[in-house]
């Protein structure tokens, strides 16, 4: 497996395995359980990792970097 992501907070990890995952790309959070148990884990072992096999990093790296919020309404 291939990180292609960390993260400091559970929500920010698992929102990013979720969107590829609705691409239909496996992906997998390392150490998600160890930072869980203590924040200052995080520090200690590199955050929480997000990770692909290596023949999808560079799709997924393109996906998690797209950004929609020209699709949200605006506000008039």
């Amino acid at each position: 497996m291939e990180t292609i992501a960390t993260f400091d907070t559970i929500i920010d990890a698992n929102m990013a395995l979720g969107r590829l995952k609705a691409e239909d790309i496996p992906a997998q959070l390392a150490d998600e359980h160890l930072v869980q148990t203590d924040m200052l884990y995080s520090i200690a072992v590199g955050g929480i990792k997000l990770q692909v096999e290596p023949q999808n990093a560079d799709r997924a790296r393109q996906i998690l970097a797209t950004d929609y919020s020209d699709l949200l309404p605006s506000d008039q």
